[in-house]
């Protein structure tokens, strides 16, 4: 695809003015639902060039809605007034309905997000969808990329997408992951901060919480489900997860990944080389082998066996058992997939990621998944 096609298609032809949705299944869903369709949804005005070698949207520094220097104060892009309550929230407000965007400073890094609450927002509590994009990218262009912003409206929950910050010396937004840490900020206490400032403006159902997020922000979901195993309800990862040494979450968390078995730049099976821009080839972190990481999260959860399924001709999920607290767990390997995320147009738009699957869509499959499950500890 070419650079400008690509720009037009992540910053102005996807749905920038409204709800709007178009179709994309070009063969049957798995789930059997074509209402969370990851096509089309709200985006932020912003323009960005794309660089072949980098596996998400690239940024662009210039937009006001997402870089990382514009305002903290948060914005809304319609003055509609939500229906009134109908059940009361002891830490929400009232807020507009629609596409938002805010911010908050968090150990003195800036930090902004978009956000959309749905039309059907009404005061009483609601679930929130944190989904993180990958590097060099932004919300605004992980809101399209994925299409949690439109699957929001249809199915009333609020979708939150974070714009991470620049890292010297790489010039991208990024989330920060526990082999590249630094003293400079710290995107774990920001998440924690989010939530807080989120519960100021909206009447959050602290017990739906969820965390997804492709590659980099793939990688960053697993830090949260590491960290904040007490705030994340349910976590899907799609094209990247870690398991450190260090991750002790405080109780087994439902998760779900999936990962292209021919994706190059986060490989699959491991092996220290990358296709990715500015990586230098690889190294340790990509040395690590996906399925295999995503098993010791399986482990760390008690889990005593798994089993494959087949779903369909190029989509494998492995389920684990006899996990604590039966938590579910699964791991979903597309053999023939890219660095892509699995259902989406866009993905499927921009051919330098790799082979997007149309067997599956992942976010349908992830929010049938969160629907399922709550945090026991925020009762």
């Amino acid at each position: 695809m070419q650079k400008s096609l690509l720009v037009t298609i992540l910053a102005v032809g996807i749905a920038a003015s409204g709800c709007s949705s178009a179709s994309t299944d070009a063969a049957p869903r798995l789930d059997g639902s074509t209402a969370a369709s990851s096509t089309a949804a709200p985006a932020a005005d912003s323009t960005g060039t794309a660089d072949d070698d980098v596996a998400e949207p690239s940024a662009d520094s210039t937009s006001s809605s997402t870089s990382p220097t514009s305002s903290p104060e948060p914005t809304t892009t319609t003055s509609a007034t939500p229906p009134p309550r109908t059940d009361a929230c002891v830490t929400g407000r009232d807020t507009a309905i629609g596409l938002q965007t805010g911010g908050v400073v968090s150990n003195g890094v800036e930090y902004t997000w978009q956000w959309t609450v749905p039309s059907s927002y009404a005061g009483a509590p609601t679930p929130v969808v944190l989904d993180f994009h990958g590097i060099g990218s932004n919300g605004a262009q992980q809101a399209v990329f994925s299409g949690f912003a439109a699957l929001a409206e249809q199915e009333g929950f609020v979708a939150v997408h974070p714009t991470g910050t620049i890292q010297a010396p790489d010039d991208r937004n990024s989330w920060e992951l526990p082999q590249f840490d630094t003293d400079d900020r710290d995107d774990v206490a920001f998440v924690e901060e989010l939530l807080a400032e989120l519960g100021e403006r909206v009447c959050v159902d602290q017990q739906r919480i969820y965390a997804t997020g492709m590659s980099n922000g793939a990688f960053f979901t697993s830090v949260l489900v590491c960290e904040l195993a007490d705030r994340i309800a349910a976590a899907v990862s799609v094209a990247g997860v870690t398991h450190t040494d260090e991750c002790e979450p405080s109780r087994p968390v439902p998760y779900l990944a999936f990962h292209g078995r021919d994706d190059t730049t986060v490989p699959y099976a491991g092996g220290g080389e990358t296709t990715l821009s500015g990586a230098d080839g690889g190294g340790s972190f990509f040395e690590q082998v996906m399925p295999a990481e995503f098993a010791e999260f399986a482990d760390t959860f008690g889990c005593t066996a798994s089993v494959d399924e087949t779903l369909s001709e190029h989509v494998t999920r492995t389920t684990w058992t006899g996990c604590d607290d039966d938590v579910e767990v699964a791991f979903h390997t597309i053999e023939d997939g890219g660095h892509t995320w699995p259902g989406s147009a866009i993905s499927s738009a921009i051919t330098s990621l790799g082979n997007t699957t149309d067997e599956i869509d992942a976010t349908a499959v992830a929010w049938e998944f969160f629907s399922r499950h709550t945090n026991p500890l925020n009762r």
